[in-house]
């Protein structure tokens, strides 16, 4: 027998047998692997999915928040790669250095922890892995016992089978608690060494590698850090809308962090010139404010200043003026002014600031805010002084629905989901209606963006207005003579650089507003107080508009640029008569320099019929006001017709003067003669003379009267309550 021959087969068939085992070990650990893979693990995925701090960024990138999660903590996530491999090393080297090599249970080092506690009688060290602590972060134990051991061990095997170590590791390093509101290996090196992890010198690494294993370590160390609260009313308002739902996640994410389009220099400035105008305003019982400030071009926030202060005694600092909302008053009267314009209207137009009762029904008779008619007074006056009787006039014209279904493509969601807007009624043209201070900012914008408003981080846009009409809108809003009428020569709104502004005082003063833009920058300002109180007796518009002017002059200077205003394509400038707003007749004594249309403009605009040779005759709806000698009624420039009462209006007894007598307002105009009759339920009860006005005796009941005027007639139906 050759010896050397059965050797040689029994090697071959020992190595057979050792291949087939091996395989076997190998197929067995490979199905294992796959097994606890594909079986599910509902609490490593809820643990994956749990909830991290949101890092909060300017534009400039700049820290803004760090948003705490229950309790006040914070748990920064950092993908592995973006985590130093010194920190990465040194927590390997500190808690598990076989970590690459284990399957989660590392059996060398239950083996030594098993003889180090065998032989001194008591614990001395354990064996616990990364992986294993990890498995007590993702499926905590009451209690610390040998089960809670043997479950830490069989939930390591089985998320070992299911991550790989980078991810094993990156959930650890961001998830290990460190106490004091820390939690994970970024949050920590900020808290203790208001560093970056990039940052961390070697012994910083060692020290925090340290505290899992020694807990009482982190006794030794401090809170550094004082984590920035900037915009805490638009991080709020963001969270509140889900702004940050898609990034807060640590599992589904590459990064939490957000960077926003706000400029911190700017919040700063904007909340420093908050405090000083509520300091200066203290008298007038004005004790907080608000600012918004926003790209005009793209609608991107800027800046959002809430409050005066959130941390304010009285406790409203926490209630946001920027959302909170106000009636504006005056400062929505460029949007009814610019759907005028765009329905027809012409800046040459005259619109008669005369008393004047609106509605049917409902009544309504406004006054001006100095308790003064005007007259005939041109468009851009009228918008340019903040007139309102003018202002309401147009509402009447235009109509109220067709009004709020432009003020909802401008993004008044205020006015329209509450239905608040239609119960203002006409009043609406007044501001009568409560809208956002943020809403009213980003919809004066579309002036400067000729008639577009694009949305923010869409880059698309409606269009509201026409080009010519935003134009035309931006030359009245920053003429500085027109606003003369109602607010003087010496203006808070004078800039060294083309702007537009528009102020509102709401019916009862409880806040004041200003709204300022530039073709770079919005801004708007409110004041008052959030209970509601009536905050002063005058309109007190300089104290906002100061605010906004100081702002837009921080935002302006050098810099950027300021393009400045186009000129609209359909217009060009020509005298027009002062008084009429037509093209000057050979009478017209005073003229001034307006936009005409380009083509058209004799029969568009028309030539002037108020002034003749013997002096100035205005139409006759002017019989009221006028009461001095400069000019005329020209008392046949229109068909006879009843002004006062309205038709189908309603009046009311004044139940507190029962005991006098109590009339209703009767006034007609036109007609070709100098008197007039005026008969009530078909009995005469007067023959007038110019102006044809009296008061009637008024019953209750449903009445007529009639008025009758060389051969002309008009007759009105009224009911008294």
């Amino acid at each position: 027998m050759d010896f050397k021959k059965v050797k040689l087969f029994s090697a071959k068939n020992a190595g057979g047998k050792f291949l087939k085992a091996a395989g076997r070990v190998f197929l067995f650990v490979a199905l294992f692997r796959l097994l606890l893979f594909v079986l599910p693990f509902p609490e490593l995925s809820r643990f994956e999915d749990r909830d991290v701090s949101t890092r909060v960024f300017d534009r400039n990138g700049v820290l803004v928040q760090i948003l705490p999660l229950d309790g006040g903590l914070r748990r920064e996530f950092v993908p592995y790669s973006e985590i130093p491999r010194a920190v990465r090393d040194g927590f390997v080297e500190a808690e598990d250095r076989r970590f690459f090599l284990h399957f989660g249970v590392d059996p060398l080092a239950v083996a030594r922890a098993a003889f180090q506690n065998f032989s001194g009688g008591r614990k001395v060290s354990g064996a616990s892995t990364i992986t294993m602590q990890l498995s007590r972060m993702v499926s905590p134990s009451e209690r610390r016992d040998f089960l809670a051991k043997i479950k830490d061990s069989v939930n390591a095997v089985r998320i070992e089978g299911k991550l790989s170590k980078r991810r094993i590791l990156e959930l650890y390093l961001n998830n290990v608690p460190f106490g004091k509101n820390c939690e994970g290996v970024a949050t920590t090196a900020r808290t203790f060494y208001e560093k970056e992890l990039s940052n961390l010198a070697a012994d910083e690494i060692s020290t925090l590698a340290s505290i899992p294993r020694n807990p009482s370590m982190r006794n030794r160390l401090e809170k550094k850090f004082r984590y920035p609260f900037s915009f805490p009313h638009y991080v709020r308002f963001l969270k509140s809308s889900g702004a940050f739902d898609r990034r807060g996640r640590a599992g589904r994410c590459t990064l939490p962090s957000v960077v926003l389009t706000v400029d911190s220099a700017l919040q700063k400035f904007a909340s420093e010139c908050v405090g000083a105008a509520v300091l200066k305003a203290k008298d007038s019982r004005i004790s907080n404010a608000a600012v918004f400030v926003c790209d005009s071009r793209t609608g991107d926030v800027l800046a959002w200043v809430g409050s005066e202060g959130w941390d304010d005694s009285d406790g409203g600092g926490q209630i946001d003026g920027v959302l909170n909302r106000m009636q504006p008053g005056s400062s929505m009267k460029p949007f009814l002014y610019a759907l005028a314009l765009d329905r027809g209207r012409l800046p040459t137009d005259v619109l008669a600031d005369v008393p004047t009762e609106f509605g049917e029904s409902n009544l309504y008779i406004p006054q001006n805010f100095n308790n003064r008619f005007n007259g005939p007074v041109r468009l851009r006056t009228a918008l340019a002084s903040s007139l309102n009787i003018p202002a309401v006039a147009l509402l009447d014209e235009i109509g109220v629905e067709s009004y709020m279904r432009t003020l909802e493509r401008l993004g008044f969601r205020s006015l329209v989901d509450d239905g608040s807007g239609f119960r203002a009624d006409l009043g609406l043209a007044l501001g009568a209606g409560e809208v956002s201070l943020r809403e009213l900012s980003e919809a004066f914008r579309v002036f400067v963006c000729d008639g577009m408003l694009v949305s923010p981080g869409s880059g698309g846009g409606v269009r509201v207005y026409s080009p010519d009409t935003a134009r035309l809108i931006c030359s009245i809003l920053s003429d500085k003579n027109a606003r003369a009428m109602g607010f003087g020569y010496f203006q808070t709104f004078e800039t060294d650089y083309p702007s537009i502004f528009k102020t509102g005082t709401a019916n009862q003063y409880q806040s004041i507003v200003a709204l300022g833009a530039t073709k770079n920058f919005s801004v708007g300002v409110w004041m008052g107080n959030f209970s509601g109180n009536t905050v002063i007796g005058k309109t007190g518009s300089s104290l906002p508009a100061s605010t906004a002017k100081s702002i837009l002059d921080y935002l302006e200077r050098g810099g950027r640029g300021n393009p400045g205003f186009d000129e609209p394509e359909g217009f060009v400038k020509r005298k027009v008569c002062s008084v009429s707003g037509k093209l000057p007749c050979e009478f017209c004594n005073s003229t001034v320099l307006e936009y005409v249309p380009k083509e058209g403009a004799e029969e568009k605009v028309g030539r002037c019929t108020w002034h003749k040779r013997n002096g100035l005759f205005l139409p006759s709806g002017y019989q009221r006001w006028l009461s001095s000698d400069a000019a005329s009624i020209d008392y046949g420039s229109e068909p006879l017709r009843i002004t006062s009462p309205k038709s189908g209006g309603v009046y009311y007894f004044d139940e507190s003067k029962l005991r006098l007598r109590q009339f209703v307002r009767f006034e007609a105009v036109g007609g070709d003669d100098g008197v007039a009759r005026v008969l009530l339920d078909g009995e005469e009860i007067s023959r007038l003379e110019r102006p044809f006005m009296m008061n009637m005796d008024a019953t209750r009941g449903e009445h007529v009267v009639t008025v009758e005027c060389a051969g002309e007639t008009d007759s009105v139906e009224f009911s008294v309550k």
